[in-house]
């Protein structure tokens, strides 16, 4: 497999992944949010569990970016 189909095939299968995870947590929200018998408590701890879980995810992705542009490495190949 040649070096560029390889990274097509990569971001297809994050994009698809990193799709149905949302699709499946955005339901789970809107199912959770729609329910009136769902305690406040609980739909806020899960409110802020998916929150902390974005934030923390974007600073690591933040990060990965920021140590991209200066990695000594980057040539190097197995």
């Amino acid at each position: 497999m040649s070096e560029h189909t390889g990274q097509v095939t990569r971001w297809v299968g994050l994009t698809l992944f990193f799709g149905g995870v949302l699709a499946l947590i955005g339901y789970g929200l809107y199912g959770l949010l729609a329910d009136a018998e769902a305690p406040a408590i609980v739909k806020f701890g899960v409110l802020a569990l998916y929150g902390g879980l974005a934030v923390l995810g974007l600073l690591a992705l933040r990060q990965r970016l920021i140590v991209r542009r200066t990695d000594r490495y980057r040539d190097i190949e197995i």
